[in-house]
């Protein structure tokens, strides 16, 4: 699914949109019979300008509110990822002031136009115009706080990662530099790989594909590796960053956690260790979420690495995998859990 905020562009300010709305309404023109009386033709000039100006507004201020999605009617994880941005009971609260502006809008429009029909005096009609447009502007100015506070949300919002919530989705774990993701670039048949920013990190979603085939079609699987998101501890985390945890769990249905045994990432085994507890006790849901366990860097793993990640993990020979992800040894293996876990056998 794509980005349900991706259609929220810029929000003009009041003055953008009073200088749109007047600059139209004067160029615009009504067709009236030449040999008419001068009154009329100001009558039908005014009140064309006036209707102009208003149908501008509102059609500019109704397509603003419609590019922001109903947040009740999104996804959990789209409405949790939004919640994490902004302030969604006043962003709903926003949108419905502006929404409030449209019928007394409509109102002036009215009001002035009857006024216009009770002329006895071209000139009259100029006045009564002006005088639309000055309410017209009052009303507006007041709502330029909130227009520039949509304007300014609407960024974070589209930040927001397309990633498709009714696909099956891989999340990969694991501290920094352990291989996440060279194995989500080596493990994806697509090797387009999708780099996404994420608005909870500095870093970047590593994004790819897996698509298996199955008897009677094609399942497409969203292999994830979230930098900043899964790559440390709980303790060590703000509460954007553990709500975005969150978020991730309600899209996951796999999740691949990877140690380096060796020294080499530069994080000891047991920070490691603690870590898959973690990620395993946040993400599981009473054991739904399957983990498999990767052992990177198999070329520079000694056995006394590999005895001791078994021993602390109660792993037997067949709970883990071990690869080198770098060169995609034993890559293959991996590839081939995952296809007969989304195919038409299941292995666990």
């Amino acid at each position: 699914m794509k980005n349900p905020f991706s259609e929220f562009y810029h929000v003009p300010n009041s003055k953008e949109l009073l200088d749109i709305a007047f600059r139209r309404a004067m160029k615009s023109s009504t067709q009236v019979s030449k040999n008419a009386p001068i009154l009329i033709k100001a009558k039908k000039k005014e009140s064309k300008r006036i209707k102009v100006a208003i149908e501008e507004l509102i059609e500019r201020i109704l397509k603003i509110i419609k590019s922001v999605p109903i947040i009740d009617e999104l996804p959990d994880f789209y409405k949790e990822l939004a919640s994490l941005l902004v302030d969604i009971d006043k962003l709903k609260l926003t949108l419905g002031k502006i929404n409030g502006i449209l019928p007394i809008l409509s109102q002036i429009e009215r009001d002035h136009s009857k006024q216009l029909n009770r002329i006895e005096n071209p000139k009259e009609g100029d006045k009564i115009r002006r005088a639309a447009f000055g309410r017209i502007s009052s009303i507006l100015r007041k709502q330029n706080k909130n227009l520039e506070y949509l304007n300014n949300i609407r960024g974070k919002l589209r930040e927001i990662p397309s990633i498709d919530y009714s696909l099956p989705c891989i999340v990969v774990a694991g501290y920094p530099n352990v291989g996440k993701s060279s194995l989500v670039k080596n493990i994806s048949t697509n090797k387009k790989i999708e780099v996404q920013e994420y608005p909870f990190t500095t870093k970047q979603i590593i994004m790819g594909h897996i698509e298996i085939d199955r008897k009677f079609d094609k399942i497409k699987i969203q292999c994830l590796d979230t930098p900043g998101i899964l790559d440390r501890p709980m303790s060590k985390r703000n509460n954007i960053e553990l709500q975005a945890i969150l978020a991730l769990r309600l899209i996951s249905d796999l999740i691949i956690f990877i140690f380096d045994p060796t020294p080499a990432c530069g994080y000891s085994i047991d920070s490691q260790i603690e870590l898959f507890y973690e990620i395993k006790n946040s993400f599981s849901r009473d054991g739904k979420i399957k983990i498999f366990v990767v052992l990177n860097k198999m070329d520079l793993t000694s056995q006394s690495e590999i005895s001791y990640l078994k021993e602390r993990l109660d792993l037997n020979d067949n709970d883990y995998i071990m690869t080198n992800a770098l060169t995609g040894e034993n890559l293959d293996i991996l590839s081939s859990l995952i296809k007969s876990k989304y195919g038409k056998e299941e292995l666990f």
